[in-house]
């Protein structure tokens, strides 16, 4: 796990596999369940690094009225559903704040949310355990080739 993470109540969060609930693509390997900074009754799911070719920006950059950060929306590039959005430029309250370094949220709405295993596949990964994004990423999709391969 990255030192920008070092913070110990996300070592503790569960790892998740998130689809996309219209297509049931996976747009990401490593989400987190979160809160929104800005309103906390709001649930969703964050990234640090969403799935490649799977999910991509789409519209112009825009505000809400909770905070001042720069976002854009995201879609499955499979269906072309908005998913999430990306946080461009964050806000000073909200980078104030406790935060896990994700940039790239996923509305629960959207998504369906799987725990994922870690890579003995008999427990639970944890963000405290999981490997760096480049590592992370060749597993995921070795992992993916042998489940096809063995269909």
């Amino acid at each position: 796990m990255s030192k920008r993470y070092a913070h110990p109540a996300f070592k503790a969060k569960t790892v998740l596999e998130l689809q996309c609930k219209f297509c049931d693509t996976t747009i990401c390997s490593r989400g987190m369940k979160a809160i929104l900074l800005a309103d906390t009754t709001v649930e969703l799911f964050s990234t640090d690094f969403p799935t490649k070719r799977h999910v991509d920006v789409v519209g112009p950059t825009y505000t809400t009225p909770s905070c001042s950060c720069r976002i854009r929306d995201v879609a499955c590039t499979k269906c072309g559903n908005i998913v999430g959005y990306h946080v461009i430029l964050p806000c000073t309250p909200c980078m104030q704040s406790c935060n896990n370094g994700h940039f790239w949220m996923f509305h629960s709405d959207a998504t369906v949310a799987l725990d994922r295993v870690d890579p003995t596949g008999c427990d639970i990964l944890l963000w405290g355990k999981i490997p760096e994004t480049l590592d992370d990423e060749d597993e995921v999709e070795d992992c993916h080739w042998r489940e096809e391969c063995c269909r």
